[in-house]
């Protein structure tokens, strides 16, 4: 996982190119008035989806687990924190993985962390590290993400 804040591109500026065409479409597009919903950067290699909904209790959420994408998650609006933790055989699976969507579901992840999420911050998770975004920070609040899909073969 790597964390920062899209007003400190000097914290990001050594990161692979993918990463950075990623970051400099959040830090030049009006994200508050970007409908929610798919838009592509590069097609099928880098595209984002923007949501917006209601925080919900940690305990009410598993965790997602993805093979062919990295997600940069990025905080438009609201607040946020995101249970992370590192792979581990022992974390167990609640969904199989789904191809077509490119996720699994785990029921807990060994050694859970939290990353708490204000505007502007991102994370960025690899293929394989288990994430559980959008849960409370204290109550059940609206929020308005983007999540930036980067294909893994971007970066080999």
């Amino acid at each position: 996982m790597i964390l920062g804040h899209i007003t400190q591109p000097e914290t990001y500026a050594y990161l692979p190119e993918a990463f950075r065409r990623s970051l400099a479409f959040l830090s030049e597009t009006d994200m508050l008035t970007l409908p929610t919903g798919r838009h592509d950067i590069d097609g099928d290699n880098i595209y984002v989806n923007v949501m917006a909904f209601d925080t919900q209790p940690a305990k009410e959420k598993l965790a997602e687990v993805h093979k062919e994408y990295i997600d940069i998650q990025f905080l438009i609006s609201g607040e946020e924190r995101i249970g992370f933790a590192l792979a581990n055989e022992n974390n167990p699976i609640a969904k199989d993985y789904d191809a077509e969507s490119d996720f699994y579901l785990v029921e807990s992840m060994v050694g859970e962390t939290n990353v708490m999420m204000t505007p502007g911050t991102f994370a960025i998770f690899l293929p394989e590290q288990p994430h559980k975004p959008g849960c409370n920070v204290t109550a059940s609040k609206p929020l308005k993400k983007a999540v930036v899909k980067v294909h893994k073969s971007l970066l080999v």
